[in-house]
């Protein structure tokens, strides 16, 4: 019997400690000048120019984009040559995503395919450095200019036009418009 309350008290200790140690890692906090990854980034194509969060310290944000997909496909010409397509669930893809904010107005995003398509291992797809305000260099310095101005450096997308902001981006199918939404 006192086996069994000493396992009981570890496992409550041990439960309350998990506890408090996810309700302290679940803190809200916004990175600053970030187009959400929810659907309140849908129709917008560059990052916002409103500040969001403040800041008081780097803060690394993890996430993640998860897709399982059903493709349902037909296709059909005068000569009835073509070969039958059938319905099935393609592979399913994720993505990681890693989002640093630096300084104020200053952050880093990289994006890893962890699964996709093509590739059975995860690869870089870019990343890059974007500013929004120079203030870490010297306070209000270009601050008008700024309100106006985004830097990024780094490669992530190439913009070929609009089409290209509504694509599925491995498993970030969110922004796909052929993608049912329930906004």
């Amino acid at each position: 019997m006192k086996l069994f309350t000493l396992n009981f008290i570890a496992s409550f200790l041990f439960g309350a400690l998990l506890t408090c140690s996810t309700a302290f890692a679940q803190e809200k906090t916004e990175l600053q000048y970030f187009r959400q990854n929810s659907k309140e980034g849908l129709n917008v194509f560059e990052s916002p120019k409103e500040k969001g969060g403040d800041f008081d310290k780097v803060r690394v944000f993890v996430g993640g984009d998860f897709a399982l997909q059903f493709q349902s496909i037909n296709h059909s010409n005068s000569l009835n040559n073509l070969v039958q397509l059938g319905s099935n669930f393609n592979l399913p893809s994720a993505n990681l995503n890693i989002n640093t904010q630096l300084a104020d107005g200053m952050r880093l995003h990289l994006r890893t395919y962890l699964s996709s398509k093509h590739h059975n291992e995860a690869w870089v797809k870019g990343g890059y450095v974007q500013i929004d305000r120079l203030g870490f260099i010297k306070e209000g310095f270009l601050d008008g200019v700024m309100d106006y101005t985004t830097l990024t450096f780094g490669m992530d997308e190439f913009n070929y036009g609009d089409a290209h902001f509504r694509r599925t981006d491995n498993a970030r199918a969110i922004y796909n418009p052929f993608i049912p939404s329930d906004k």
